[in-house]
């Protein structure tokens, strides 16, 4: 049973429906204490890996003395799909849901299927033979025979029956088919022998599944013992390659057959023969070990046939750079596994950057209640986000935490703003949580805008005052989008950005930048005679046709002339007034 997606309610911060997409892999993404270790833990709780305990409840409505009390229900529900084997053996169709709910009577794993409307039909093996007989009587059949013939005689009814969706009991071959739980925590950076331990369990449960091994229980462990004895020596050489800076390391697993993998005794040795506990190593190398024992875990989980859940919680902390490419590379060895579903907790931004961004799923306190926001969706601009934040250089992390973002016509601007930004206020447009990107008078910049938009995102464009009568800015193009002049989108310059700063200052990065072949300095009159038409492309012919110096564009001119101011005041008023209208829409 692969795990599809899941559904939590009542269960710590979330409290109403919260789906999940559970893919290979999901990366959960947001600040501390938005919920992402309770999505690790709702799995769990679904797949039986961990029990419900009171804290796990959500609070709910005050009580009759006016004090918190917990919620009757906490529900995790997963859909899953069937191998065809499965299908057979479970007698379910492909795409199935399954939910483990607690209630005051307990906690009961249960299907959603299609049931008799009839109540006579329902759970009829789970009858005694008087109940039988009396649903056979009521029903005009015979009451003869013993019970396998009175559940037979029923059962032959069920096919042709009207039938309703209900939530009923699992039956026991369902609850075996659940996927199992791996998981990487915290715990594994303090005891890296967690991880050796999860890691031998793998081991150890592939071949109890190998119908080859016979023989009593006695030769059984000695066979068991063997197989996991030698996965652990493979896994000691693979620790040893991943981190040599350890010494001889030893991995002693104990096997018993009617409790499983139950211990393992490990001693490493460094290179001064001192006998080192992992658990007490450095952070960063206890982590480091701990991952190359994750990354031999990829291999034994391909030669599983079980169907497994990897739960990871901030991994990559402590570790640096080189070893955090070494684990996205670890993830997607993972990911390729058929067998295998990856949900990932993270601050990570190479990580966050390293994925789709349809694998992100945001989490955030909403008065303080968990709720997902998901930038990816079936829409077509969802549908291809991704692409079109990596054409227009946004990355997952931008797109997933900057408070506002600012469209600009193309690279003149997107280049020459940043400066301007830091001269005018003192400040980088990052630490504002202002993302820049061009829209290059490109439709599919619009269409963004919009869907950023419409996923409560705070969009703004900024454009020159002519392209108001271009068609791509225009109001009756911009209302198509759902922008407004004015509140989405902001214009600049006389007729155009490069037209809002003075002669003089052209004239002074004219001769700073691009010399005359004649000889003479550049003057203020040379740029007022272009003020009447297309003041940029006119001013870049000019300097094209009167220096030596190469100039490869507008985007290159106008960079030279920000880098070139000095002062606040030499940034043109208006432009101030536009970033000061930026930082105040970025605060909200």
């Amino acid at each position: 049973m692969l795990l599809d997606n899941i559904t939590i309610r009542g269960f710590r911060s979330i409290e109403s429906d919260l789906t999940i997409a559970v893919g290979s892999p999901t990366i959960l993404a947001g600040h501390n204490d938005a919920g992402k270790s309770a999505v690790l833990d709702a799995i769990a709780f679904l797949l039986d890996a961990i029990k419900l305990s009171d804290r796990d409840r959500t609070y709910g409505e005050p009580g009759p003395d006016g004090a918190p009390s917990r919620v009757s229900e906490t529900v995790v529900e997963g859909q899953f799909l069937l191998r065809p084997e499965e299908i057979t053996l479970l007698g379910l169709p492909r795409l199935v849901r399954v939910r483990r709910a607690y209630r005051e009577s307990g906690t009961n794993l249960e299907v959603l299927t299609a049931v008799p409307i009839d109540e006579r039909l329902q759970d009829v093996a789970g009858q005694d033979v008087k109940t039988l007989k009396f649903r056979l009587s009521g029903l005009g059949l015979s009451e003869a025979g013993l019970k396998p013939d009175l559940v037979a005689r029923l059962e032959d009814l069920i096919p042709d029956a009207d039938k309703i969706d209900k939530w009923i009991p699992a039956t026991t071959d369902l609850k075996r088919s659940l996927p199992r739980v791996q998981r990487f925590d915290a715990t594994s950076t303090q005891n890296p022998e967690d991880a050796i331990l999860t890691t031998l369990r793998t081991s150890y449960t592939t071949h109890t599944e190998d119908d080859t091994i016979k023989g009593d229980i006695t030769g059984l462990t000695r066979v068991l013992q063997q197989r996991v004895t030698s996965d652990a020596e493979d896994l000691r050489a693979h620790i040893k390659r991943q981190c040599s800076d350890i010494g001889e390391i030893e991995i002693h697993p104990v096997v018993r057959l009617d409790s499983g993998l139950k211990s393992i005794e490990v001693s490493a040795v460094n290179a001064r023969g001192e006998q080192v506990h992992l658990g007490q190593s450095g952070t960063g190398r206890s982590r480091r070990i701990a991952l190359a024992v994750w990354e031999f875990n990829a291999g034994l989980l391909s030669g599983s046939n079980e169907d497994t859940v990897l739960l990871y919680d901030e991994p990559d902390t402590h570790l640096d750079y080189s070893n955090q490419r070494g684990f996205m590379n670890l993830l997607d060895e993972q990911a390729v596994l058929p067998n295998v579903r990856i949900v990932v907790a993270t601050h990570s931004m190479n990580l966050i950057d390293g994925v789709d961004i349809s694998k992100v799923v945001h989490l955030r306190h909403v008065t303080s209640r968990t709720t997902a926001d998901e930038i990816a969706d079936d829409s077509e601009v969802g549908a291809h986000l991704g692409a079109i934040a990596a054409s227009l250089g946004l990355r997952n992390t931008v797109l997933l935490h900057e408070r506002l973002f600012v469209g600009v016509e193309g690279a003149t601007e997107s280049r020459a703003f940043p400066v301007l930004f830091k001269l005018a206020t003192g400040r980088q447009l990052q630490a504002c949580g202002i993302a820049i990107w061009p829209c290059d008078n490109n439709d599919g910049a619009l269409r963004f805008a919009q869907y950023l938009k419409a996923h409560n995102r705070d969009v703004l464009l900024v454009v020159d005052e002519d392209s108001r009568d271009l068609r791509m800015f225009s109001e009756p193009r911009l209302s198509v989008h759902e922008l407004t002049l004015g509140t989405d989108v902001l214009t600049v310059g006389v007729r155009e950005f490069e037209d809002t700063f003075t002669d003089v200052q052209w004239a002074a990065c004219a001769n700073r930048e691009w010399p005359r072949t004649d000889g003479r300095e550049w003057v203020p009159a040379d740029f007022t005679l272009y003020r009447s038409g297309k003041f940029s492309r006119d001013v870049e012919r000019m300097i094209r046709d009167n220096s030596t110096i190469e100039v490869s564009g507008k985007p290159e001119i106008m960079s030279a002339l920000a880098l070139g101011l000095r002062s606040r005041e030499e940034v043109p008023e208006k432009l101030r007034e536009v970033f000061e209208l930026l930082i105040a829409r970025a605060a909200y």
